[in-house]
């Protein structure tokens, strides 16, 4: 532990261990210290960044102290470090954002192209329009190589609501971003120029406009299940993440995230799945342990809040995706979100770097950037930055920009 003038403890060290976790206070109470009798162990109460806030105090003075912790503390055994490894080191919200544009660009020249031709083309570079392309896609004309699409785009625009409303969600102002994107060019890579509006977005845009409200204006239809919600979730799951948000808030607020323009109960399924694993992967750096620990913690906690007809339509994430005889190529090529988010888990759990996971991803064809961008959230977050190819960070259109962007956005949930 760190020490100030004083001698008194201010900051723990990262192997310290953790004894419990304050539900919903975002709080820990922690020791170096390992004896036989638990009442006995000297401990610390600590934040999520590891700031002392109550010393070495034993664990019956604790609960003399406040007793009315002690329904809300639940057992953890594992460093402070191995719980939140995203305060060592490195920054999981711009290893994300930064692994998502990454994987969004390494994705759009063969957007729409089929799982055939993609890995035909065995792509390896960022490549685009500017680097004399050997093959036809949508956008091999247009956008240059490292350009980043409307999931990014969208990701940006949310964070920087978030940044401009000092750290609280007005999911009015998430909208009009949304809308300065698509209508004055704003948060994009390639200046006048946005791309890759998808007609499920388009259409909660126009309701807007017409003066729906912000929260009403998602498709709540089954054919309003793409993916445009959960490529620009990033943002709303590490607040709930960084905010240590108990069980209630973290639905709320996915859902609400999501109804902006994606109102049905299969797109908060997925949305919320995704903000469980990236939180486990982000926590245990071990993709099949996060897995294990994501299902594990949804089946126990969050599984009473959702329809059966929203758990058959992820049959293939909850149980088919862990078999032997398993075929990957089952997954449809589609904008469907349960697809984007099987095909995000399945590269994810069947790879150990952020380039593998990505080019996987991408070789399942057709909404290449959204399933790369996916993707490479949790795979930045997991792995850090540093484990993006320097090659393809290099390429990233705008990338000092969007590591400023995510560092403000650091700051401000840190402050909250």
């Amino acid at each position: 532990m760190i020490r100030n003038e004083k001698g008194y403890e201010e900051h723990i060290k990262p192997s310290t261990k953790v004894l419990f976790r304050i539900k919903g206070r975002g709080k820990y109470l922690l020791t170096n210290e390992v004896k036989p009798s638990l009442s006995l162990t000297r401990v610390f109460e600590t934040d999520l960044h590891g700031r002392i806030s109550m010393e070495g105090l034993l664990m019956g003075s604790i609960f003399a102290h406040d007793p009315y912790i002690i329904p809300e503390l639940e057992k953890i055994d594992c460093t402070f470090e191995e719980l939140n490894p995203q305060f060592f080191e490195r920054n999981p919200v711009v290893d994300g954002l930064l692994g998502q544009a990454v994987g969004d660009a390494f994705g759009v020249p063969v957007e729409f192209l089929s799982r055939r031709e993609v890995r035909e083309i065995n792509l390896r570079d960022m490549v685009g329009c500017d680097s004399g392309l050997a093959f036809k896609s949508r956008w091999n004309g247009l956008i240059p190589a490292g350009a980043w699409s409307d999931d990014t785009s969208m990701t940006v625009a949310a964070m920087s609501s978030i940044i401009g409303c000092e750290g609280e969600i007005d999911y009015e102002d998430i909208m009009k971003q949304f809308l300065n994107w698509w209508e004055r060019a704003e948060y994009t890579c390639l200046d006048n120029f946005p791309f890759g509006l998808g007609s499920t977005v388009a259409g909660a845009f126009e309701k807007y406009h017409r003066g729906v409200p912000a929260l009403w204006c998602g498709g709540s239809g089954f054919k309003d299940n793409g993916n445009g919600a959960l490529m620009r979730m990033f943002p709303f799951s590490m607040y709930c993440i960084l905010n240590d948000y108990t069980q209630v808030e973290s639905l709320e607020l996915i859902r609400n995230a999501s109804r902006i323009t994606h109102g049905h109960e299969i797109n908060l399924f997925s949305c919320f799945f995704y903000t469980l694993f990236l939180n486990e992967c982000i926590r245990m750096r071990n993709p099949k342990r996060a897995y294990q620990s994501a299902v594990n913690r949804f089946f126990d906690n969050y599984r009473s809040s959702f329809s059966a007809k929203s758990m058959e339509a992820h049959k293939l994430l909850f149980r088919e995706i862990t078999e032997k005889d398993f075929d990957p190529d089952c997954i449809p090529e589609s904008g469907y979100v349960v697809d984007s988010l099987t095909v995000a888990v399945y590269s994810i759990l069947h790879t150990d770097n952020y380039k593998d996971a990505v080019m996987m991803a991408v070789n399942f064809g057709y909404d290449t950037d959204t399933n790369a961008a996916i993707t490479g959230s949790i795979a930045g977050a997991m792995y850090g930055s540093s484990g993006i190819p320097q090659g393809w960070l290099d390429a990233l259109r705008k990338k000092e920009e969007l590591i400023r962007i995510g560092e403000k956005f650091s700051a401000c949930i840190g402050a909250c």
